[in-house]
């Protein structure tokens, strides 16, 4: 699928250049992007993303709004001819198949904004327009920065849902790692950053896969999955490296068919989700195994499609292989959408009420 990637402010202009980023690597030419932000700071880093636009400088001087959701919506409203001049240029030259608006829940400038820039877009050219939503992680914050963002991440995700056709949620506090780690709060966005973008350029690349796949997931299977009624979508992940003869030292798996069929049933394991919840009740459901030729077992893939359908209670998943002769890994990309358990998001009001 061809995607215009869309960095609304800090969280979302670092991971659309993660997204882009990705894309050069395996060069892929169905990728672009342009950031978007009111503080012109945090556009240093953005080394994959060429286009840029500050936004908000009758107000704020490139200063950024804080976490001021009303602002940043105040100032999009005022800034859509500014914005959708930048990206119709991109969008000629590449005539994507969709828009992916990427930004953080808790902010101000992504938070307030993205939605109004989403409607937009919708009405001027009629294509898909989604939204890549980053919730929280308010450990270890102060008690009153922690409501704010939280109360922040759960208003602008209602106005979200009223103007994206599917929102995939990521939820940093999932991906936390033990303080024994002694991880920079840095390095823990790079790697998260990095893992969603493998995720999902995974499923948006498997319908481009050079070597032929014995069943085909093109963007067309996407869509269907993901819907246009402001659903919310998670998209589970399991995969390892292959052993490898020349580099005998370094760990690495054994691919077989059974093998195949446990990563299908562990990607949908809460603790492997972007935004954990039980899965069963959600409305769709697309799934695509990555790896070489001969390590995508049809009979497996078969299994594990079934196991996923009897999980989630839906009448059939959505699938199709990624083969890659000179793939490293064996992966499996899970997506899942219209997603009915938001208890995480009420344990998020409950930490408000209690924290106020």
């Amino acid at each position: 699928m061809r995607v215009l990637w869309i960095g609304y402010g800090q969280a979302g202009g670092k991971l659309a250049n993660t997204f882009v980023g990705m894309g050069a690597v395996l060069r892929e030419k169905s990728y672009d992007g342009i950031a978007i932000n009111t503080e012109e700071a945090d556009f240093a880093g953005l080394n994959r993303i060429r286009d840029k636009v500050t936004i908000g400088r009758y107000k704020q001087k490139g200063r950024g709004v804080g976490a001021n959701i009303e602002l940043g919506a105040e100032i999009a409203q005022k800034s859509l001819s500014q914005m959708v001049d930048g990206i119709d240029k991109l969008n000629r030259r590449l005539e994507p198949e969709a828009f992916w608006i990427v930004a953080g829940l808790s902010g101000g400038t992504g938070a307030g904004g993205a939605h109004v820039l989403a409607r937009e877009l919708k009405t001027t050219y009629g294509k898909p327009v989604y939204g890549l939503g980053v919730l929280p992680s308010a450990t270890g914050m102060p008690a009153e920065k922690e409501v704010l963002y939280l109360s922040n991440a759960l208003k602008s995700l209602e106005s979200w849902r009223r103007c994206f056709d599917n929102i995939l949620l990521l939820d940093n506090q999932q991906y936390e790692l033990g303080e024994e780690t002694r991880e920079s709060v840095e390095k823990m966005y790079g790697r998260i950053n990095k893992d969603v973008a493998r995720r999902l350029t995974l499923l948006l690349t498997a319908g481009g896969a050079k070597y032929p796949p014995q069943e085909v997931f093109d963007a067309s299977e996407l869509k269907a999955t993901l819907g246009k009624d402001g659903q919310i979508s998670t998209i589970g992940y399991r995969g390892e490296s292959l052993r490898s003869r020349t580099r005998f030292w370094r760990k690495g798996i054994e691919p077989n068919a059974r093998r195949l069929e446990e990563f299908i049933e562990e990607s949908i394991n809460v603790r492997r989700l972007t935004f954990p919840c039980d899965i069963s009740g959600s409305k769709a459901a697309a799934l695509v195994p990555y790896g070489r030729p001969e390590h995508l077992f049809a009979q497996a893939i078969i299994a594990g499609k079934a196991h996923l359908e009897q999980e989630m209670k839906i009448g059939e998943v959505r699938y199709g292989d990624y083969p890659d002769r000179r793939g490293t890994e064996l992966a499996v990309a899970t997506l899942i959408s219209g997603i009915t358990d938001f208890s995480r998001l009420e344990q998020m009001k409950k930490r408000i009420e209690e924290a106020i």
